[in-house]
């Protein structure tokens, strides 16, 4: 290790003896390599909280240059910014081509610049999905001489700021594009406060040594002028990414004319700025195996060792890496809880299923309901409706105009903004619409309704009695358009009985 940082870890383990919990840090080292299981058990074979950060101190003392970044990053990741603040200036220059893993271009000079960036680490349990991670690094070599925007958009959970982070860390990919570096901003949800103290944050760790201005910009229009500035003067070939946002006039306010990689659940929230635009849809779930990958690697037990009860859950999970993730989470906790978690998820219990995860949201339950929640009122309730939907039926939009008794477009204009929020998905042939839900979106509005469906009435006053056989009826009669919306409010019943 350089004289440099361990020089720097030596001035601060007083601090991080004092402050650090060993067992997450540890866990992200032994996820780069940089610690052995050896060196963990070590570690927590001593009895003290202070006792055990010491000894891991002690270890990485000893180690090289590697170790010494990998507990940086993994300080950034858990949340001890001051404390990886302390460590900041001792990073060492490390070579790019004599890191680790260099074969699949996750060199300790890629580690490094992000590291640096603030780009969140992979998660402690980690499956690749290479065929959407390349598509996103083809997008982004777009941007190579040209200002632009990548655009990484999916409905919740399905694990589009993983996907963004793990394209980054390609060698070739932040040499040849983005040799000034990468800057990852966590946004979410943001009133004008918010969103000052986001742009603040992000001119200082830009500006730290003061160049441009002393104080920090005192509204959203400086700071987008300054950060301008800092992307032009200092930063001319780096990335900008924008992860989690939710609103066009917040995207606005980071305009700032450079190459910006979004993740979003909004398609259309890049509309209202001006520039190339590259769109990466996340549609596709985990595959089967992979999602038995990450609970194998949850309980610690080999893929054929698993019980005849993970193949079950993993079908109920759908595809979904964060309810892999959660019911991962709570079986390492509690191993003996197979079956009773298959029985939350084949019951629809997402409450039930709650755990602390890489993830942003605690249960599924907590991230479908927040994109519902920013929908305006009344586009609720159309959303609400589409409980009736069944699973594997794509549903034309000419059903949607019956069921709401309005005209084609305005259905499909309130269709769209739901496939933009990835709230619905849409196959478009030709000049024709289908529409379909998620299983787990499907599912998740079943159980949020499920007092409405079992009244049998909607807001519209429609009935959800039989709703096979009610879809059945409409869709054996929209071709003749013999009836009105009224008729189908008031024969909806009498239709679902003459087909049962």
């Amino acid at each position: 290790m350089d004289m440099m940082a361990r020089s720097y870890l030596l001035q601060n383990c007083e601090a991080l003896e004092r402050d650090i919990k060993t067992s997450y840090i540890m866990d992200h080292m032994i996820a780069d390599e940089a610690l052995t299981l050896l060196e963990e058990e070590k570690v927590k074979a001593q009895t003290t909280q202070r006792e055990r950060a010491a000894m891991l101190v002690k270890i990485i003392l000893a180690k090289d240059n590697y170790a010494y970044v990998s507990f940086y990053n993994a300080l950034l990741h858990e949340g001890y910014k001051d404390l990886a603040a302390l460590l900041q200036d001792g990073i060492p220059i490390i070579s790019p081509y004599n890191g680790k893993n260099s074969m699949d271009g996750v060199t300790s000079y890629v580690k490094t610049i992000l590291c640096e960036g603030g780009v969140p680490q992979r998660p402690v349990v980690f499956v690749t999905r290479p065929e959407l991670a390349n598509r996103i690094q083809q997008k982004l070599y777009k941007l190579k001489s040209d200002p632009g925007w990548v655009i990484v958009y999916g409905m919740a959970g399905c694990g589009k700021s993983v996907l963004a982070a793990e394209a980054l860390r390609d060698h070739s990919l932040l040499k040849d594009c983005f040799p000034g570096g990468v800057h990852w901003v966590s946004v979410g949800k943001q009133d004008k406060a918010g969103l000052l103290m986001k742009l603040q944050n992000l001119c200082l760790r830009l500006d730290q040594d003061f160049t441009y201005s002393q104080r920090p910009p005192l509204n959203i229009e400086e700071a987008k002028d300054r950060l301008r500035l800092l992307f032009l003067r200092k930063y001319p070939r780096s990335l900008l990414v924008l992860d989690d946002i939710w609103d066009s006039w917040v995207l606005k306010s980071f305009d700032s004319h450079c190459q910006v990689l979004i993740t979003s659940r909004d398609r259309s929230v890049a509309d209202s700025v001006a520039g190339n635009k590259y769109e990466v849809p996340v549609e596709s779930g985990l595959t089967h195996e992979k999602s038995l990958e990450i609970l194998s690697r949850f309980v610690n037990i080999e893929i054929t060792e698993l019980p005849e009860k993970a193949d079950c859950i993993v079908k109920e999970c759908k595809g979904s890496p964060l309810v892999v993730s959660l019911i991962g989470a709570l079986l390492r906790d509690f191993p003996n809880r197979w079956e009773y978690y298959l029985k939350q998820l084949q019951n629809k219990q997402f409450k039930r299923i709650r755990k602390s995860s890489s993830y942003d949201y605690e249960a599924l339950d907590e991230a479908m309901s927040i994109s519902v929640e920013m929908l305006p009122k009344d586009f609720k309730d159309y959303y609400r409706d589409l409980s009736v939907l069944q699973k594997d039926v794509k549903v034309p939009s000419k059903v949607f105009c019956i069921l709401w008794d309005m005209e084609t477009e305005e259905a499909e204009d309130i269709l769209q903004e739901f496939v933009n929020k990835s709230l619905l998905f849409c196959d478009r042939n030709g000049k024709s619409f289908q529409y379909y839900l998620h299983d787990l979106q499907l599912d998740f509005l079943t159980e949020k309704n499920r007092s409405q469906l079992q009244e049998g009435w909607s807001s519209s006053g429609l009935l959800f009695l039989c709703p096979v056989h009610a879809w059945n009826t409409i869709w054996a009669r929209r071709e003749t358009q013999t009836f009105s919306f009224s008729y189908l409010s008031l024969r909806w019943k009498e239709a679902a009985y003459q087909h049962a």
